[in-house]
């Protein structure tokens, strides 16, 4: 612990050393005249939420439209947001909106998601716009400009994900060279987790029509579970060329996150059909624990404006990542009502070759007095992996509120051929306006190709469906406000059954097409936005009769059919402004009734309730801005979750919970550098609690108080 120290010691001198240089620099710049700049009073504001929202969305197919003329419930979360609520994985922004439940603990290795009843995993993020090049298992933020979340299905934003998840579509985007910056941060997490990161970006050339930004992040330390040991480093540049017509973009990334010595936990409750007090959670029930990812990716990105009406775009993306020793599977099992259970060490494998890409054009025409905005694309997505063949397990005893320290980690597993996907799509859009913009369509449709083959057994599966959508957007009281309805369908591929103890073992069912209807309302005006959306999701899939047994076969103990229909039924409200002068409003709120309204293989179920949805879930976020400090802000976000049940059979219940956490930061100039000092505390009452669900019968157990304290230099 004292070489800890002593290194991060070391770490922060060097850093107000070069702060304080970088002050005598900014002081002899001070010295020198500077244009006058004026500020219309009265100008349109491009963020909400005190710059935590983004007035627009980056829509891939769309292009970048205003959330007023969105006729969907589409948020943009900023870097500002991330860099104030210290936020260091997706999963951390995310949790400013309690109606999108984390499905994976605090601090795991794979954060995977439920939007309106569904599941969305990691792999489903499309980074600048391109699916699967984004990092294994979970996404860091200090490389991210803004994240986009668009709920619910939308074949004609997104298509098919390479997971087939259609919980929403979420978009993240690489930070650009802007304007010239320099910006050094550190943070401490829990007893013992050090994080530096630095942020560079100039732009340069006669018209500054050049622009490098370069991010280096590095952090070590134990944080969240005791002993848990994580490492991570992360570099990126992102290069760019603003031409008068042309413009070029570059990105990469390389991502290392190291694991020794502990994991969150999830908890099956099936053997006792009960729920029991949850343990402190920062108890480790893996010590011996070890694994880690490895991503690396480049990818370029052009546009050209032949003319103000035409202008044609391309991508292309390439990523190459892997995983190893106990990412996941970190399963307990209870045995009895006293908290003793199985468990086990779980060793996988992986290695991921990705190559994603895009093209297309769009013009703008009219057609008398109706405005046309047509675009044509296309986008192409291959994914080859190796797996793990069988994962290495080593079982052991243990408890939940007492751990054990037995088991240890089992040898490598043999990694073999496992997958190649292959996913082609071709959408076609017209955005139509007319009437000052009061009215406006958006007519389109995707056509997706599939080619998915199974490595290991040498199944092959080859299918092709075309996606339609169609929305709505009315302005009946002027530009601040919108009515708007649309209908969506999402796209998954077919499941394919890989089990010999199931009677339809390899057989591939055709794709599900996912149906979402909408309406909703919005509105916007000075600081303040809000949306409001009614929607409908109808979802098909597979439903496990495991009462079934071949009278001819012992070994059959099980029949997969598809059939199954999923029907996700909600209210969701969002608001965002200033309430009072210098306190800001961030308010989610969402109401959620998702049945299993069809399912020939458990008929008992059908009419119930899905396990892992809560009815009903709010945050509450307030920031304010004290008048008789300069610079000082305090912040608070509560967040309430209802119960949930942990199976479809719904017998057992996991009990709502609320959660405060509050905050602070204070922005002064130390020297002639802006610098801002940040403290976190999440979880203020330290509640024990269940926090959700991933899969059936098994519950997360809730992060307990944390502390997190940060400064950074901007000169």
């Amino acid at each position: 612990m004292k070489q800890f120290y002593r290194k991060h010691l070391a770490h922060s001198v060097a850093i107000l050393m070069l702060s304080s240089v970088s002050a005598d620099i900014w002081a002899e710049d001070e010295r020198v005249a500077l244009p006058t700049i004026t500020l219309e009073a009265d100008a349109e504001p491009q963020s909400f939420a005190n710059g935590h929202l983004a007035k627009t969305a980056q829509l891939t197919a769309l292009g970048d439209k205003d959330v007023i003329d969105t006729p969907f419930s589409v948020t943009t979360y900023t870097s500002k947001m991330i860099e104030d609520q210290q936020s260091s994985t997706l999963a951390a922004v995310l949790k400013n909106d309690p109606s999108i439940r984390i499905s994976t603990n605090q601090g795991h290795f794979n954060e995977n998601f439920q939007v309106r009843g569904f599941v969305l995993h990691n792999d489903d993020v499309a980074l600048n716009g391109l699916y699967g090049m984004g990092p294994t298992s979970r996404l860091p933020t200090e490389f991210l400009q803004s994240i986009t979340v668009l709920k619910g299905p939308n074949a004609l934003v997104g298509g098919m994900s390479p997971t087939g998840n259609v919980g929403a579509v979420l978009i993240a985007n690489m930070k650009r060279a802007d304007q010239d910056l320099n910006h050094i941060g550190m943070s401490f997490d829990g007893d013992s987790y050090y994080k530096s990161h630095f942020d560079f970006a100039r732009r340069f050339g006669g018209n500054d029509q050049f622009g490098v930004r370069v991010n280096a992040v590095y952090a070590d330390g134990e944080h969240i579970i005791d002993n848990m040991q994580d490492r991570l480093a992360l570099g990126s540049i992102a290069a760019d060329y603003r031409g008068e017509k042309l413009k070029l973009n570059f990105d990469a990334y390389s991502i290392r996150e190291n694991r020794d010595g502990g994991s969150p936990a999830m908890v099956s409750f099936a053997n006792i059909n009960q729920i029991i007090s949850a343990p402190k959670s920062s108890s480790n029930y893996f010590s011996h624990l070890k694994g880690w990812t490895n991503s690396q990716f480049a990818g370029v990105n052009a546009e050209y404006q032949f003319t103000p009406e035409l202008k044609a775009f391309a991508g292309a993306g390439y990523v190459e990542k892997e995983y190893a020793g106990h990412m996941f599977g970190t399963r307990m099992i209870l045995t009895d009502t006293q908290g003793n259970a199985t468990s086990q060490y779980y060793s996988t494998r992986s290695k991921e070759h990705n190559v994603s890409s895009n093209v297309g054009v769009e013009g703008k025409f009219n057609t008398g007095v109706i405005q046309h905005t047509l675009g044509l694309r296309a986008d192409y997505l291959t994914r080859k992996y190796n797996q793990h063949k069988a994962a290495g397990v080593t079982p052991f005893n243990t408890n939940l509120y007492q751990p054990s320290q037995g088991g240890s980690m089992p040898a490598p597993p043999v990694v073999v051929p496992y997958k190649d996907d292959k996913f082609v799509s071709y959408t076609l859009t017209d955005q139509i306006s007319m009437l000052n913009d009061k009215l406006q369509f958006i007519l389109g449709a995707r056509y997706q190709e599939m080619d998915t083959r199974v490595l290991t057994n040498k199944t092959q599966y080859k299918e092709s469906k075309l996606s339609p959508s169609l929305a709505v957007v009315i302005k009946p009281w002027g530009e601040n406000s919108s009515l708007y309805a649309s209908y969506v369908e999402g796209l998954s591929a077919g499941t394919t059954i890989n089990n010999p103890k199931d009677a339809n073992d390899g057989v591939t069912f055709a794709p599900y097409q996912t149906k979402q209807y909408e309406i909703g309302a919005k509105y916007q005006q000075g600081s303040w936005l809000n949306t409001f959306a009614i929607y409908q999701i109808e979802k098909p899939d597979t439903a496990t009769d495991k009462t079934y047994r071949d009278p001819k076969n012992s070994e059959i103990i099980q029949i997969t059919t598809d059939g199954k229909e999923t029907r996700s039924r909600g209210v969701e409200w969002t608001a965002s402004g200033e309430i009072y002068q210098g306190l800001n409003l961030l308010l989610n709120a969402a109401y959620t009734d998702t049945k299993i309204t069809r399912s020939p293989a458990s008929q008992a179920t059908e009419g119930n309730t899905q396990f892992g949805t809560p009815k009903f879930a709010f945050g509450i976020g307030l920031d304010y801005q004290l008048p008789f400090v300069d610079g000082l802000n305090v912040n608070t976000r509560v967040s309430h979750v209802d119960s949930q049940y942990i199976n479809d059979n719904n017998d057992v219940t996991l009990p709502s919970f609320t959660i405060v956490d509050v905050g602070a930061r204070y922005k002064t100039r130390l020297g002639g550098v802006e610098t801002s000092f940040m403290a976190n505390i999440d979880n203020v009452a330290n509640k024990k609690y269940w926090e959700g669900m991933f899969n059936p019968n098994y519950a997360l157990i809730g992060a307990e108080r944390t502390y997190k304290v940060g400064v950074s230099f901007d000169f």
